[in-house]
């Protein structure tokens, strides 16, 4: 597998000195047989750390080991500009390189090489379309998170004019990659998840991470169709993939072995990318903000284990951040930042049913993850009255699911469709403590990354989308 991985890695250098977005193999590979082309998909997916996501999200601050005083000190970094809400600050000047645009795109190629010689290689028929149908699911999820970072929120009357990101689906170096609208991006990733692409693959859940059934193929149309308001037909999607995997983490036995640890391979992973913090986990370090932090119900697990002697849940800060703020000092924490997991899909089916007329219903599913992670006498929201409207079931589900997804792209993706919602828009605040409250405005273009220079200075196309 190391050979395969060695030839690829030298053919993705050969690139066009045209366009740094032709991240593609050229010429002919020698991956002339159906085990070779499914060694690509046995990788270890893994792009860049959340944290300034989650910094724009008011969740937590822009690096670690560093005081907000710090950072705010230097006003010519991307960090200050998150921190601060301060759109005066050229990104664009400041983002020479991106390794989360640069890996997804070398992915979405490795997805394109399967795809392009599945068909022509010989071998079990099955086997070829479950291959290539695992590979569009991928192509479509990394578009889709994408589109997500380097544009803005989709919205139904605006998505066709308003600009996307280009939409690779070939491995023909001289190919002209166009940046597409929103719409016509969404477009594509529907037709490489389709209902028909999903049939093909395992019609079961998969024990390696790495690899899925057709649980996650569920679990991405489910996503996207959410991300787009469509959350009828979201909800049809996420019940179909609990039906294959709802295994939930129990993060109850933390407390039972003085020590919270995920490891990649925890079967609630329905597909696994995530982001490596200098091998320490993904919680490693984070802060989570005074306003995070009061979100936390007061019985959850990584309060209780909080006091302990090796700090494995939240704890004081030593002096990287304001009154009020918490650590999480767990170093093995494997946290699925970029691919997902049950708990996803459970509060997928939470949300679409709220927005569709069964509000406190859709808090069930809510109860169900925190009986996982609260002790004693876990308060359950459904059968409440007192939660029988969608603006009541909603705040629960925002507070409870900002926790629950912590450190990953999702707290990110809820706010920016969130944002654009009058029922549900935001300022978010950063409490810096002595230093001052700043704000992110919904509107503001902070919530769109801009495209790297080794991309827009060598195609003209890909204008920047703020």
């Amino acid at each position: 597998m190391k050979k395969i991985y060695g030839l690829i890695a030298v053919l993705l250098c050969m690139v066009s000195c045209d366009s740094k977005l032709d991240i593609v193999p050229l010429g002919k590979t020698t991956l002339d047989n159906v085990a070779d082309l499914e060694s690509l998909l046995e990788q270890k997916f893994m792009l860049s750390t959340t944290i300034e996501y989650e910094t724009l999200c008011g969740n937590t601050y822009p690096k670690l080991w560093q005081t907000p005083a710090s950072i705010l000190a230097d006003k010519t970094t991307s960090e200050y500009a998150m921190l601060a809400g301060d759109e005066s600050v050229d990104r664009v000047e400041l983002a020479t390189s991106d390794s989360n645009y640069e890996s997804a795109y070398e992915y979405i190629n490795y997805m394109n090489v399967v795809i392009s010689k599945i068909d022509e290689v010989s071998g079990d028929a099955d086997a070829k379309r479950r291959i290539k149908a695992e590979a569009k699911i991928l192509r479509a999820w990394f578009h889709f998170l994408i589109v997500n970072m380097y544009a803005r929120q989709y919205d139904e009357a605006t998505a066709a004019e308003t600009g996307g990101v280009a939409y690779v689906d070939n491995t023909d170096v001289q190919a002209q990659k166009t940046k597409l609208s929103v719409k016509d991006v969404y477009d594509r990733i529907l037709e490489d998840c389709s209902d028909e692409v999903i049939a093909d693959l395992r019609q079961s859940a998969v024990n390696n991470p790495f690899r899925f059934g057709v649980e996650f193929g569920n679990g991405v149309r489910a996503t996207v169709l959410m991300q787009m308001k469509r959350y009828d037909e979201a909800l049809k999607y996420a019940r179909e993939a609990v039906k294959y995997n709802n295994t939930l983490e129990n993060r109850l036995t933390a407390g039972d072995n003085i020590a919270w640890m995920i490891p990649h391979d925890s079967p609630n992973n329905y597909f696994l990318c995530y982001f490596n913090n200098s091998n320490i986990g993904e919680w490693g370090g984070m802060i989570g903000t005074p306003e995070f932090v009061a979100d936390i119900d007061p019985d959850d697990v990584l309060k209780y284990i909080g006091g302990i002697t090796n700090n494995d849940g939240w704890c004081d800060p030593s002096g990287y951040g304001p009154d009020g703020s918490l650590m999480c000092g767990s170093w093995d924490v494997h946290y699925n930042a970029y691919g997902l997991r049950t708990e996803n899909m459970y509060y997928t089916i939470a949300e679409c049913m709220i927005r569709t007329g069964q509000p406190n219903e859709g808090l069930h599913y809510v109860d169900e993850v925190r009986d996982k992670r609260i002790y004693g006498d876990n308060e359950h929201y459904f059968g409440n009255p007192d939660y029988s409207t969608e603006a009541k079931a909603m705040e629960i589900l925002q507070k409870n699911k900002r926790v629950e997804m912590f450190t990953t792209i999702f707290n990110y993706l809820d706010r920016k469709r969130w944002n654009t919602e009058a029922a549900y828009r935001k300022n978010v605040t950063h409490d810096c403590g002595e230093d001052g409250y700043f704000t992110v405005a919904p509107e503001s273009d902070l919530w769109v990354t801009p495209f790297p220079k080794t991309v827009t200075l060598y195609n003209s196309s890909m204008t920047q989308n703020y």
